[in-house]
């Protein structure tokens, strides 16, 4: 029977080849639209395909990215499902899934899996929570951050998954304790370590011109990165009155620019918000134009965005004015101040008031 249903095939074929398809095609066993081939059956009847004495029938695709479908759903996916594994957690330690870890330090725990037949993994949280300041970093298949310093348990599962869906669950056991941080000292230049259940487990109390984390940085001529836009966004850059259309992202001090944000007149002024309060020791101004540049400003600050204050002069009464040309020049604030948003006031100017401009301090 199978060399009639052979025979029959190419009988087929033949006739199709060699003369046009009928537009009946309700009527036909077989249809051949070259190159495609399609086998249907009338109306209620059937479509068999038998061999005898236990033959086997053979359904082979040509391709890595050809499928065969039934009913729209791709067999060999459904194959490649059915006979995949899920992944094997492997200890990352001798003890298991578990550790202990001093407050304030900071860590990592892989996340070790065999993966049979697939390299694919995704991972998630499916019971418990991870300990504050602690990530689940899928992407490099860790578990990391700083240690609560604090004694505290923590139990999370987490779980990985294949790209075919089949996953495996490991329940970690996560112990931290408290530990006096200001013991190794970590704040310099006389600064003041304060022990917390907080993030790295202390704070800095700075003194004089020092500032950052463990007080070692000299704010006096620290960039804030108003120039880096990955630091300070667009967003956070606004100005009032500027002249045709000028923006206020073309004040950054390493702009391309040619003469950098332009203001209409001495109402006008230039603003950032440097995300947090920090303290304000230097600025820096410079333009690139002879015809348009400022001669002389003021700065006033904010912590809220709404109330502003002037930068005032050494005697504590009047706004302190600034020099400004078209070098750059760099002069340090009479007094540090506090503040989250500074704002650049014209004085004087030539043309119109055109600058760019940095500012030095900290901010945490």
């Amino acid at each position: 029977m199978a060399s009639v249903w052979v025979l029959s095939v190419f009988f087929f074929w033949n006739i199709f080849i060699h003369s046009p398809a009928t537009t009946q095609n309700h009527e036909e066993v077989l249809q051949i639209h070259f190159p495609s081939v399609t086998m249907a059956a009338q109306k209620n009847g059937y479509l068999t395909a038998s061999t005898e004495d236990g033959g086997n029938i053979h359904i082979n695709s040509g391709g890595n990215k050809t499928g065969v479908y039934f009913d729209n759903e791709n067999l060999f996916r459904i194959i490649q499902i059915a006979l995949s594994l899920p992944p094997v957690w492997i200890n990352h330690t001798d003890t298991g899934y578990s550790g202990r870890f001093e407050g304030g330090k900071h860590f990592n725990i892989p996340l070790k899996l065999m993966v049979p037949g697939s390299g694919n993994l995704t991972f998630e949280i499916v019971a418990g929570s991870l300990p504050p300041g602690v990530f689940l970093d899928s992407a490099n298949r860790r578990i990391s951050g700083i240690v609560p310093d604090q004694d505290a348990e923590y139990i999370f599962t987490v779980r990985a998954k294949t790209e075919y869906g089949k996953f495996a669950d490991a329940v970690f056991r996560f112990d931290s304790y408290e530990s006096d941080q200001c013991q190794e000292e970590p704040c310099h230049n006389n600064g003041v370590c304060n022990d917390t259940r907080e993030g790295i487990g202390y704070t800095c109390i700075c003194n004089g011109h020092y500032g950052g984390l463990q007080c070692d940085t000299d704010c006096r001529l620290n960039s804030l990165e108003v120039r880096n836009k990955n630091v300070i966004p667009d967003a956070q850059l606004s100005a009032y009155l500027s002249r045709n259309q000028s923006l206020a992202s073309e004040a950054r001090f390493d702009s391309n620019a040619s003469m950098g944000w332009c203001g209409e007149n001495a109402n006008s002024w230039i603003q950032v918000d440097l995300g947090d309060e920090g303290r304000i020791f230097a600025v820096t101004t410079k333009s690139r134009d002879s015809n348009r540049f400022m001669k002389s400003f003021s700065l006033s600050c904010s912590t809220d965005g709404t109330r502003f204050s002037d930068v005032l002069d050494t005697n504590n009464t009047i706004a302190h004015v600034f020099s400004s040309g078209i070098g750059a020049l760099t002069q340090p604030l009479p007094d540090p101040v506090t503040c989250r948003f500074v704002r650049l006031h014209p004085k004087s100017y030539k043309g119109h008031p055109c600058l760019k401009f940095e500012l030095h301090g900290c901010v945490p």
